[in-house]
């Protein structure tokens, strides 16, 4: 773990001094052919303490953890005018321990022994250019457009980690596959689909949205399938998101924008199953006939403040009659100071909440979860050199029904792209 320590802060330190990181090599085949290599990654060491899990007597409540929490490398291009293309790998994870500190605050607590990273394709997509303000149609593997949070790249956002409703949004609307004997799956809320997306722009507003058809292959089997349906309708007043359309959005702009951006998103599929309940009678999973999503958010980026708040309701109805409607929202807030030389140090803060039925029906329980977030993120080269120092504390209430689970933590990330 020293080691580790020790390797971590080299590399941080030899960024800082060579103080730039150039883009990724460019191939070109010709007219309107060509070939971009990206790499990412974050490295977090992270410190827990009041750590109290339900049950665990012999749990030490202080532990440390240096891992790779995200790491990405890919290829983007084009084929031909207007057709464009992308596929990234993840490798998220390495060295994460099995009780990481991190996971209570967020809600997602293990204690069922180690937690392995895998490798595995993050996105694969095709996007044609047919009219570039109202006809982009993008195919293949990548996140439904609903759920700003989610939809927000894990290296764009204000917080140490992404909020709340990244993860029971995903969880919700997109399930997990069957983990089967390998103890494996995955969370990335991506699956196949048809997209058609656009982004209108006029005098002092700009209109972007996106409707998918989606074929959510973790809640259906071949006797349940229905589409997932996904729209995504976003206003913005001042300054637009995005200077062209993409499937790409950030919660910060160094203060290069004045705007505010108003979105609504709407997720449906029809009749599934859920692989993770297995209910006698149902070897498949326990059979919905309905599964729903409403949201909405909201960007406010002015001067040196950022603004960003997100509030979703995910609604389902079991097969057997039985319903539940959870509620999970956040709020951000962050300003920039900007130097001479172009680096920025932003103090942040952000705090969310996800509040389970009280009908107890929820995939959930009743286990309402509610997280704080407050640390200094510091732009050496805006998102291509980045360093985080965070505090963060959370708590799970009813826990398994024996109480509540909790953890806080001191986080360190270096974050680079090239």
């Amino acid at each position: 773990m020293k080691k580790a320590g020790f390797y971590t802060a080299g590399l941080v330190i030899i960024l800082i001094i060579s103080g730039t990181v150039k883009a990724g090599p460019k191939f070109h085949f010709g007219e309107d052919k060509d070939l971009e290599i990206f790499l990412m990654g974050q490295i977090w060491t992270v410190y827990g303490f009041n750590i109290d899990i339900p049950g665990q007597s012999n749990l030490k409540n202080t532990r440390g953890d240096i891992y790779i929490r995200r790491g990405r490398f890919g290829f983007k291009g084009d084929l031909m005018k207007n057709l464009s293309w992308k596929i990234w790998f993840a490798y998220d994870n390495f060295g994460k321990n099995d009780l990481n500190p991190v996971d209570i605050v967020k809600g997602t607590v293990n204690t069922g022994g180690l937690t392995y990273s895998r490798f595995e394709v993050w996105d694969a997509y095709f996007t044609w250019a047919v009219d570039e303000q109202f006809g982009n149609i993008s195919l293949g593997y990548f996140r439904p457009q609903i759920g700003k949070e989610s939809i927000t790249s894990g290296f764009a956002v204000l917080s140490f980690e992404k909020g709340l409703p990244n993860f029971y949004v995903r969880r919700h609307i997109i399930g997990k596959p069957d983990t089967g004997s390998t103890g494996f799956s995955s969370a990335n809320g991506r699956i196949f689909l048809i997209n058609w997306g656009g982004l209108y722009k006029s005098s002092g507003w700009s209109l972007n949205w996106n409707f998918g058809v989606g074929d959510n292959q973790n809640y259906t089997t071949s006797s349940n399938w229905s589409p997932l349906l996904s729209a995504r309708l976003a206003l913005s007043i001042g300054d637009p998101e995005m200077k062209k359309y993409k499937l790409g959005y950030t919660q910060t702009y160094f203060g290069k924008r004045n705007g505010v951006t108003l979105g609504l998103n709407y997720g449906h599929q029809g009749k599934g199953v859920d692989r993770k309940f297995i209910p006698d009678g149902y070897p498949d999973g326990k059979p919905f006939d309905k599964n729903e999503m409403y949201g909405i958010d909201i960007l406010a980026n002015y001067g040196q403040v950022d603004l960003f708040g997100e509030y979703d309701i995910l609604k389902r109805r079991w097969a057997d009659g039985t319903d539940y409607s959870d509620k999970v929202w956040t709020v951000k807030a962050a300003y920039n100071f900007k130097f001479l030389d172009g680096q920025i140090l932003q103090p942040a803060i952000a705090y969310g909440v996800f509040d389970p039925d009280n009908n107890g029906n929820s995939i959930y329980g009743r286990k309402k979860n509610v997280m704080l977030d407050i640390g200094v993120n510091w732009y050496i080269q805006e998102q291509k050199i980045k360093l985080t120092l965070h505090y963060a504390s959370g708590k799970v209430y009813d826990y398994a029904g024996e109480g509540d689970a909790k953890s806080s933590y001191v986080g360190f990330g270096f974050q680079f792209g090239i």
